[in-house]
């Protein structure tokens, strides 16, 4: 190979690896300018996600008859009775007591339709210890009232539905509160609406 052969050679890798530096810089720099990009509309989420929790919460601590608002659902307490036994021919004592709490659940949507589920109920303690729906009290209920509230709530209706607590006789319960999906739910619904809560003392 002449000198000339070598040094045009020679040139040309020096190209290749001018070219292939240029692109990994270039590469770099735009990774830097997406993840920059990336940050700023994070950060612009984060800051309207935080205006509108600001704006939409409102912690709630109401009485009976009273409504407690999520978006455009809401739940309300009209009684609270306390039974040993339910049901009929086959009852069965509880437990504990049977606090039978009867929960209306108003959908105050212009389309959407509700779906209610028992299990979003929770009765609270004055100790603060939470219980949740009994399923055999429930099923001894229904046998006797039927199913209430089970489908769809339609846009601008509303349904009163029997929920079954099978407490312990030392347990005071005091409040109900409404939960839709376990810890991360109700964390999302302290930072977004607000703590809130139905009073049921004056029923005890």
């Amino acid at each position: 190979m002449s000198g000339r052969q070598t040094s045009a050679y020679t040139d040309v890798l020096r190209f290749i690896s001018f070219a292939r530096e240029a692109d990994r810089v270039g590469y770099m720099k735009n990774s830097k300018g997406f993840a920059f990009t990336a940050a700023i509309v994070a950060a612009i989420g984060i800051s309207l996600l935080t205006m509108l929790a600001a704006l939409n919460r409102r912690d709630q601590t109401v009485g009976l008859n009273q409504e407690i608002q999520y978006d455009d659902f809401a739940f309300s307490v009209l009684g609270v009775s306390r039974e040993r036994k339910l049901g009929k021919g086959d009852s069965q004592a509880a437990d504990g007591v049977y606090y039978v709490v009867t929960i209306k659940v108003a959908n105050h949507a212009v389309r959407v339709d509700y779906t209610f589920k028992k299990k979003e109920a929770i009765l609270i303690d004055d100790s603060g210890r939470e219980f949740h729906v009994s399923p055999r009290g429930q099923r001894l209920l229904e046998s006797n009232e039927g199913q209430h509230c089970s489908g769809p709530i339609h846009a601008g209706t509303s349904c009163v539905i029997d929920v079954v607590f099978d407490v312990p006789k030392s347990a005071n319960v005091s409040q109900l509160r409404i939960s839709e999906g376990g810890l991360a739910g109700d964390i999302l619904d302290v930072v977004f609406y607000g703590k809130k809560r139905i009073e049921l003392g004056s029923l005890q």
